[in-house]
């Protein structure tokens, strides 16, 4: 009987040790000392159910302390009356089990044990994975924090599936695994899908482990969602373990960036590359390829080149490297390759044929792109997308925002009384800084000017004509596709007697873009990991400075409306002028004070409010378009 309490109490004694050194408390904490006067507003008292051992990290009150490690595990002398009684609760659960449940409470996702402190540590020492418990949840009085948001959503989570398993360590996960799992949130799951989501995670929590995944400073529930956004169409349970175990080795580099750390590396300038090579040089670098051994690249258009002009904007940039590089550079292309099936038939076609760099050009084809970067590790993959978080695949767009702010002023400049309408399409990363960019340019112009907002899905009849029914003669329509009922509908333009009269058309240069990416390959600059050896995420996101976005004018446009868009655009492109800069209020109030300096990139790419000036509001439950969630298609 006293044996396995000796063996207890010397892996407790060598955890006390253990983080003693590593300058960490020793013990268990208590909850009491944990929370402030005020810090909760109720609690929940949720019934009996099984908790994870794992996520009971101390107790409810300071009285119990020091009996044991911060594992869990006894601490006090075999000679006491607590180790006696320790091993009378060993006998009993390996013999006939525990039959009461202990007490717990709940807070921000973690328990501290009320009553049996020593039933938990027994549990703990014989390896279980839960226990039953009469759980009781403290509620947090403040949401404003990162972890009390997540929590947040965790709650929310709670509600659809009751259970305490699955946890995440960035934002918008909960939604992001009902999406994959083909539900949402907004109503409780039956039980047989809460059964099968449970089944699927304790499947793939048991073969990450067997895999390494403990090594990794993610939660398990990140794992399991970096998997599934590679594999959505696959039943895991139906996977065989083998399949999977070597499917989690092949995705090492991807769960390294699932946790909570901001691994994106948002590339805003050429000469930022990251590289421990430094800044990219010009043209005249040594490299090992030529006219005989060029650099072989291939891109992948979502859609027809007939039918899309998306695809053919790319294949122009894509002719146009060929040009610049005088033969150092070979290209194919290949269209409609919208779906997974022809998609990674046409990536297999391109590395036979000797392809070292593909490039995806569509954000509805990263999900596809991720999938065959992970097939061909010796293949570097690109996707025409922005902040997605994905270590084998590197994404580029442009900062559109900064021709949103041009046009923003322009349009206030032809408004004849103070309302401009923005027609904008599905949300994406960055859109709604487009949106909120060119209401701070307008505003700029004319003070009281208020932007309307709408939002419409392409496929549909615009809503254009109904804006200037409620007076909005001035309005920012699609870049790309024009609406059904009038092709000529595209950019900034103006309702003339029921015409439109087009001012300015924000464009992309993918040549330039190209060239410079292009360029990084060439000579070597490319680095898939940061100077640590660890893998990153890098995501190019290069604008007006850069030469990949720029406007294109109405030949007719008055000459001083010429000049306005001329001085905004050299204050932008020489880093003077920033739509994000200084004193910033949103429709609920100020974002950052007056005096203050840019908002950071990560901030303004997954920016989700919207100007004190615009009239209209973000889509219900908006959450940034990704990989997982792009539908319908943003671009033709």
């Amino acid at each position: 009987m006293g044996e396995e309490y000796r063996k207890a109490l010397r892996r407790g004694e060598r955890d006390l040790r253990h983080d003693a050194s590593a300058g960490v408390y020793p013990y268990l904490p208590a909850l009491d000392s944990v929370l402030a006067p005020g810090d909760t507003v109720g609690e929940v008292r949720l019934g009996t159910m099984e908790i994870p051992l794992e996520m009971v990290v101390g107790t409810r009150t300071e009285g119990r302390q020091r009996t044991f490690s911060r594992t869990f595990m006894p601490v006090l002398a075999p000679t006491t009356e607590f180790a006696f009684k320790w091993s009378r609760l060993y006998d009993i659960q390996t013999s006939e089990g525990f039959r009461d449940p202990v007490k717990v409470y709940e807070y921000m996702h973690r328990f501290y044990v009320q009553e049996g402190n020593k039933r938990v540590s027994v549990m703990s020492y014989v390896g279980a994975y839960s226990i039953e418990a009469e759980v009781t949840r403290l509620l947090p009085r403040q949401w404003d924090a990162p972890e009390r948001r997540l929590y947040g959503e965790f709650l929310e989570f709670w509600r659809a599936v009751p259970t305490y398993e699955i946890e995440f360590s960035r934002e918008g996960s909960y939604r992001r695994l009902a999406t994959l799992m083909g539900r949402d949130l907004d109503k409780p799951w039956p039980d047989d899908a809460v059964c099968g989501l449970t089944s699927t995670y304790e499947y793939f929590r048991s073969l990450c482990q067997r895999a390494g995944g403990s090594h990794l400073d993610i939660t398990c529930g990140d794992a399991l969602l970096a998997y599934l956004s590679y594999f959505p169409d696959e039943r895991l349970l139906d996977t065989p373990p083998s399949i999977v175990v070597e499917r989690i080795g092949r995705l090492w580099s991807e769960l390294a960036l699932a946790g909570p750390r901001e691994d994106v590396v948002l590339v805003s300038e050429p000469s930022a590359e990251p590289s421990s090579h430094g800044a990219l040089s010009r043209l005249s670098f040594r490299t090992p390829y030529s006219q005989a051994n060029p650099l072989r690249l291939a891109f992948l258009y979502e859609k027809p080149l007939t039918t899309s002009s998306w695809a053919r904007a790319h294949d122009a940039g894509r002719l146009g490297v060929e040009r610049r590089f005088n033969g150092l550079v070979q290209t194919t292309a290949f269209d409609a390759c919208a779906s997974p099936g022809d998609f990674s038939a046409v990536v297999d076609v391109a590395v036979e044929h000797g392809a070292q760099a593909i490039f995806s050009c569509s954000p509805t084809l990263m999900t596809s792109t991720a999938k065959a970067a992970i097939a061909h590790p010796e293949v570097r993959f690109l996707n025409c997308s922005c902040n997605l978080p994905h270590s084998r695949v590197r994404s580029y767009y442009g900062r559109m925002y900064e021709a949103k702010f041009v046009t923003g002023a322009l349009a206030a400049s032809f408004s004849t009384n103070h309302r401009v309408g923005y027609q904008a399409n599905v949300p994406m990363f960055g859109s709604v800084a487009e949106i909120n960019a060119f209401a701070i340019g307008a505003a700029l112009v004319d003070p009281e000017v208020k932007v309307r907002l709408v939002w419409s899905t392409r496929g549909g009849d615009s809503l254009y004509h109904r804006m200037a029914d409620e007076g909005v003669t001035v309005m920012s329509g699609s870049d790309v596709t024009a609406p059904w009922d009038d092709s000529c509908a595209l950019g900034l333009y103006q309702m003339v007697n029921g015409r439109v009269h087009n001012l300015a058309l924000p464009v992309w240069n993918w040549g330039r873009y190209y060239e410079l990416i292009v360029q990084g390959l060439l000579n070597g600059s490319w680095q898939d990991t940061d100077g640590e050896g660890r893998p990153w995420a890098v995501s190019y996101w290069y604008g007006m400075s850069a030469g990949v976005i720029g406007l294109r004018l109405s030949d007719d446009l008055p000459y001083y409306s010429r000049k306005l868009v001329e001085q905004v655009t050299h204050g932008i492109e020489r880093g003077v002028l920033d739509p994000f800069a200084g004193e910033l209020r949103s429709q609920l109030g100020v974002v950052q004070p007056a005096g203050s300096p840019r908002l950071k990139e990560q901030d303004v790419v997954s920016m989700s409010w919207l100007n004190d000036n615009i009239e209209g509001t973000l889509p219900e439950n908006w959450h940034p378009v990704d990989e997982t969630s792009v539908g319908g298609g943003l671009v033709s």
